[in-house]
């Protein structure tokens, strides 16, 4: 194709404003400081370029001030806005004297401001920058990024708006259910077009849900089969209760004698809900104890007030992960007598005894676990054990 050709087959502006409007994407405050001045924008042209090393691209009018100040700095910060903060994305979209007056602002490590609301901070170092049309494209190492609870607010077709997440979630919650229910075979692809027709639903829930599954273990992502469920086997298993002991320990040693009341009552409750599933000391309900069962060990591991420890406890997915293992005929009623006297122990603010029953619950769970595997192994031989 020729130049003129190339040329002529470009969309005018108003064109091109219309249908990139369609396409909808998350909205952030690009702020950053120099000459002693804080300098912030709202942008939607952010994305992330690289895990290894962790790297995003921001696109900021190169008329803005914002955008010399952060060529003059050398680094910035991308605070991600949440879903009911449309309007500060409006303040700080248009032109003001002071946009950060009235806001909750904290000093980054970069020396960014920070915005103490934001969904997610992630700050950057400006590791090269090249111009595109009216733009600057900055390409930032990430030196340090934090996240809060919350729903991201959208822009699309020229305004702020919120995400349903409702049908993102529901549809995570069957396919979740279905995988632990040992609807699919170990090894087995998931296909996105098979699971959209099964669930009644979209692709792009789907894809939601599966990525979710990844970030469990349930599931793994094949370069060439796509979507496949993970195996579980015994080794993989017996690591994450020891990981799962590792982090109860840390958190029993910062939350006995420190838990209030009200904190203790809620940790009896949750023991108290795993109960049911039993039937005269065996395990009857195998997905039901798996959820109440994550319930009251994340509790407990949320007791410690440590955001640290709770995020590596929710990363072992272990509730995913054993539930897959487990059988009703596995046994099981010490783990709940475990459960008693771990509580009991918090209650008395006896931390040698916590340790001494977390110990020994990993030893029971283990003992259920192999005894699983032999009854696996023994139906689909065709005999007993």
């Amino acid at each position: 194709m020729s130049e003129s050709s190339v040329n002529a087959a470009l969309v005018d502006r108003a064109a091109f404003r219309e249908t990139i409007g369609h396409f909808a994407t998350g909205v952030a405050v690009i702020t950053t400081v120099a000459g002693g001045r804080r300098f912030g924008m709202t942008a939607s042209a952010v994305a992330s370029l690289s895990l290894d090393p962790p790297m995003l691209i921001v696109c900021i009018n190169r008329r803005a001030p914002t955008c010399a100040a952060v060529r003059q700095r050398g680094t910035f910060a991308v605070n991600i806005l949440t879903e009911d903060q449309g309007t500060l994305a409006e303040r700080f979209a248009r032109p003001r004297k002071d946009k950060f007056a009235g806001i909750d602002v904290e000093e980054g490590a970069t020396g960014a401001p920070l915005l103490v609301s934001a969904l997610a901070r992630i700050e950057c170092r400006v590791a090269e920058q090249v111009t595109g049309g009216s733009h600057t494209v900055f390409l930032g190492e990430v030196v340090a990024a934090d996240t809060a609870q919350g729903s991201p607010l959208t822009y699309f077709r020229g305004r702020f708006g919120r995400l349903d997440l409702a049908e993102d979630d529901a549809v995570a919650a069957e396919l979740r259910r279905r995988v632990l229910r040992g609807d699919y075979g170990e090894g087995e692809s998931l296909d996105v077009d098979v699971l959209t027709a099964e669930l009644h639903t979209e692709p792009w829930h789907v894809f939601h849900a599966l990525t979710h599954l990844v970030a469990d273990d349930l599931v793994t992502r094949d370069p060439e089969r796509g979507y496949v469920l993970a195996p579980v086997d015994l080794p993989t298993i017996e690591d994450t209760l020891q990981g799962r002991r590792a982090i109860e320990i840390g958190a029993a040693e910062l939350a006995i004698g420190r838990a209030t009341m009200a904190e203790l009552a809620e940790l009896r409750r949750l023991m108290e809900e795993t109960e049911p599933f039993f039937d005269g000391g065996r395990l009857a309900d195998v997905n039901g104890y798996a959820t109440a069962n994550a319930a009251f060990h994340e509790r407990l591991v949320g007791l410690a007030g440590s955001a640290a420890l709770l995020h590596a406890y929710r990363r072992l997915g272990l509730s995913g992960i054993l539930a897959r293992s487990l059988q009703p005929a596995s046994g099981g009623g010490e783990l709940l007598a475990d459960h008693r006297e771990l509580v009991e122990a918090y209650d008395r603010a006896d931390l040698p005894l916590a340790r001494h029953v977390i110990d020994r619950h990993t030893e029971h769970a283990r003992a259920a676990h192999r005894r699983a595997f032999r009854l696996s192994a023994a139906a689909r031989n065709g005999g007993g054990e």
